[in-house]
């Protein structure tokens, strides 16, 4: 006879079957740079862009042939693809087709771009030279740093149920804006140097970031405060941050030395979760809507890996000498 529990179970799985039947789920993933050049002139370039729609099994390229520093992609909910590059902020409305530099010459070594969700013309960069705006879909970029005391940042964050509410990963701490990018707010973290910035995927007023040298820290008020979730990280530096879409008190860090590391208690405690991963240092992370056990991890010299048990093990799975800077995730109805 199936007990109570072992009937939910079984519902609750066919269930995301079905989700996950009803819905298609792109991976882009962004090299910097490979040792390992393309085998044939036809063959896809070893480094830009690449997309994968079968849970990173496999990877098509989605860029540009000729080299071009492309640091992280994500496609917005109008389809567009976006990517931050050295020479500026690319973008596409052809699936990776066609590509326009949408920046000016004052818009270089672009770390990040993130489209609003709800406004998906709104769209910010971080940069080496501080935050950059569009709000017609780049066509025009105006630059945003007002009240920050150092313009480099290295990621934004714009909130899902507020547009207008921006928070940025500087050198010397983070960054809230209530007025689309127009006035900033230091909101913590003073000379502390915040590699990334991420949102809960279930509540929107918590939010995580990643530290130069000093671990992972929370917010539970829209960033306005924040409190340091460090044990178990020994002061790692944590390049990116994935939370599982389905318990928002799992979360894996990629840091640099130590590999993937996880929490199963909302930051309390973090422990190793790297075996099988040939090169500890984690640039990239994205956990499958789909499938939260499918787990990606981009390296910094051994290119993509592969988790298949919630980070327990892991495997080689695409691109073995390069650089994967950036991952992203767009979930869609088919």
């Amino acid at each position: 006879m199936i007990n109570a529990r072992m009937y939910l179970c079984v519902v609750l799985t066919a269930l995301s079957v079905r989700i996950a039947e009803a819905q298609r789920e792109s991976v882009y993933m962004a090299i910097l740079s490979s040792f390992r050049p393309a085998q044939t002139p036809d063959a896809d370039p070893a480094f830009g862009l690449f997309v994968s729609t079968d849970r990173g099994t496999t990877w098509q390229g989605r860029g540009w042939r000729e080299y071009i520093r492309t640091f992280y992609s994500e496609e917005a909910s109008d389809g567009t693809i976006w990517s931050a590059c050295g020479n500026g902020v690319l973008r596409s409305t052809d699936n990776g087709k066609r590509w326009r530099v949408t920046t000016g010459w004052e818009v270089t070594e672009v770390l990040k771009v993130k489209a609003a969700e709800a406004e998906p013309a709104l769209v910010f960069a971080s940069t080496a030279y501080g935050v950059f705006r569009t709000t017609d879909g780049g066509e025009t970029w105006e630059k945003k740093t007002r009240g920050m005391r150092r313009a480099f940042s290295g990621d934004v964050c714009i909130d899902r149920e507020d547009p207008g509410r921006i928070l940025a990963a500087t050198e010397e701490g983070v960054y809230l804006s209530e007025d689309r990018g127009e006035q900033w707010t230091e909101r913590g973290l003073a000379g502390k140097g915040v590699r990334v910035i991420v949102q809960d995927p279930q509540d929107a007023k918590r939010f995580w970031l990643g530290t130069e040298e000093d671990g992972v820290y929370r917010s539970s008020d829209g960033g306005r405060h924040w409190e340091r979730k460090s044990e178990g990280l020994d002061g790692s530096a944590v390049y990116t941050i994935a939370l599982d879409p389905q318990n928002h008190d799992r979360i894996y860090a990629g840091t640099y030395g130590r590999g993937v590391v996880r929490s199963t208690d909302g930051g309390g405690h973090w422990e190793e979760r790297s075996r099988g991963l040939t090169d500890p240092g984690v640039h990239s992370l994205v956990v499958l809507t789909s499938d939260p056990s499918v787990i990606l991890a981009g390296t910094l010299h051994r290119g993509l890996f592969r988790s298949t048990d919630s980070g327990g093990t892991w495997a080689h799975a695409a691109h073995d000498s390069a650089q994967v800077w950036g991952l992203s995730l767009r979930v869609r109805a088919k």
